[in-house]
């Protein structure tokens, strides 16, 4: 039963668009040479509900003025999804991530990230994104002072804590429907395709 409706979502998510939405996502599989990014299939599906909302908050946080550079979100979304045990997402800003931070990104240690690697004001914000995702009720002022001796303004907490939320969101839709690329190819185009966009979708598109 759960699957089927998981697949009745799905089929609706390619075919149940509006006309604009339909010709732009006709318009990336072909200029993008891959299927349309899911998360961009669900917002353009009633964007009054969902799209509107959720695409201007992402643009903000993820690109929006913060102490942390692009790069640096991209990668702590990562770590966020592979909190979450969310493949897709942790697949796709991994690859956001070593696009703008380069061979140095660190997504190869994200899996092992308490060894070491990670510069401390890193380091300090993934322990606190951690308890946040996994225990937060018992997330305390201590937690949040450990962070702050590392280095961390209180603003770039704050950010931090925005992206989280984000992911925490959005790996759970994902996994729920189950979100998937072709071939790691297709992974890359979906990273590229979003650092160019800069998470912004034309207000056109959100009628």
């Amino acid at each position: 039963c759960c699957t089927e409706a998981v697949e009745v979502r799905l089929r609706i998510l390619d075919h149940g668009h509006r006309l604009r939405q339909t010709l732009a996502l006709r318009a990336i599989r072909v200029l993008g040479r891959t299927e349309p990014d899911p998360v961009a299939k669900v917002s353009l599906y009633r964007p009054e509900l969902f799209g509107r909302p959720w695409l201007h908050f992402a643009e903000s946080v993820m690109r929006g003025p913060s102490e942390w550079t692009a790069g640096e979100r991209e990668l702590i979304a990562a770590f966020v999804s592979r909190l979450n045990s969310c493949p897709f997402c942790t697949g796709i800003h991994e690859g956001t991530s070593s696009l703008l931070l380069g061979p140095s990104s660190g997504v190869d240690q994200l899996a092992h990230w308490r060894e070491g690697g990670f510069e401390p004001r890193l380091a300090a914000t993934f322990e606190l994104l951690d308890k946040v995702t996994h225990d937060p009720d018992a997330v305390g002022p201590a937690d949040v002072a450990a962070v702050r001796e590392a280095g961390v303004s209180d603003g770039a907490i704050s950010d931090a804590l925005y992206v989280c939320f984000m992911f925490n969101l959005i790996n759970r839709m994902a996994n729920a429907m189950d979100f998937s690329w072709r071939t790691d190819a297709d992974r890359m185009r979906l990273a590229s395709a979003l650092n160019r966009i800069r998470y912004h979708t034309p207000e056109l598109l959100l009628r």
